[in-house]
């Protein structure tokens, strides 16, 4: 019984460890969406790093060409994305 006991747990286990790969490649695919969305709204900037990263480390009007504004709105539109990838929709 104990044994039988064991080896259910074991599959459970590994039913849940492939349903969190599952769940981790579904959160990947939907992150990498966003970004791809948000580097075809804001062409002209570099968005390889982490989106959290540039929130955290933007210097308003660091952008060449800008005004406070349109840093608002850069600033905004990375938090969105963010937000989205968070909430996972």
């Amino acid at each position: 019984m104990r044994t039988r006991l064991l080896g259910r747990l074991r599959a459970r286990s590994e039913e849940k460890h492939h349903g969190l790969a599952a769940n981790d490649a579904a959160a990947a695919a939907f992150a990498s969406r966003i970004r791809a969305e948000l580097a075809e709204d804001l062409p002209e900037d570099d968005l390889d790093e982490d989106l959290a990263d540039i929130l955290a480390t933007y210097e308003r009007g660091s952008r060449p060409g800008t005004d406070e504004d349109e840093d608002e709105e850069f600033l905004e539109t990375v938090r969105e994305a963010l937000e989205r990838i968070e909430r996972g929709y």
